[in-house]
């Protein structure tokens, strides 16, 4: 069980991983730079994958799921906000749709799988007994979360430099 757990956090991982890629390909390609509450919903991404990422790196721990229910709840929160503000009729999207719906509820649709996930991983969670190996899935995962984390610090820091971002 102990395995199946690890093995999911990681595939939550790429999954997550999978995600920003595709914002980051929708920013680099069709120049949508990202918004405020965009760079909160990658950060509430990047918060859901680093709790994983503990999981996998020092063992599972229900805090460590708390990490990652925090970071889907305040990302969630946020893409919530932006859909709301987008809500009325006539009023302009922000962002390129994807299958007819922006990236920002996209971002929630994921924050709500994410919450779902989390509690049916912390419903088989046992206290683990002794440490496994990682695994070669898992390392991957490992490497990607910092690779998504460095390349959203450059980009933010490319937009926005050492202020608040204006958008």
């Amino acid at each position: 069980m102990q395995r199946l757990a690890r093995t999911l956090n990681a595939l939550m991982i790429f999954v997550l991983v999978g995600i920003l890629l595709s914002a980051y390909y929708q920013q680099f390609t069709k120049q949508g730079e990202p918004c405020p509450l965009c760079i909160l919903q990658r950060l509430g991404m990047i918060t859901v994958a680093f709790g994983l990422f503990l999981n996998l790196w020092y063992g599972i721990r229900r805090s460590h799921y708390t990490l990652s229910l925090v970071g889907a709840l305040v990302g969630g929160s946020s893409s919530l906000r932006q859909i709301c503000l987008h809500i009325c009729p006539n009023s302009p999207t922000f962002g390129i749709p994807v299958w007819g719906y922006s990236l920002y509820v996209w971002a929630f649709f994921t924050f709500i799988a994410s919450l779902f996930a989390i509690g049916i991983l912390l419903s088989i969670h046992r206290d683990e007994t002794k440490s496994l190996r990682i695994n070669w899935f898992e390392s991957l995962a490992i490497l990607v979360v910092g690779l998504i984390t460095l390349s959203n610090l450059v980009s933010t820091y490319l937009e926005c430099g050492f202020t608040s971002c204006k958008g």
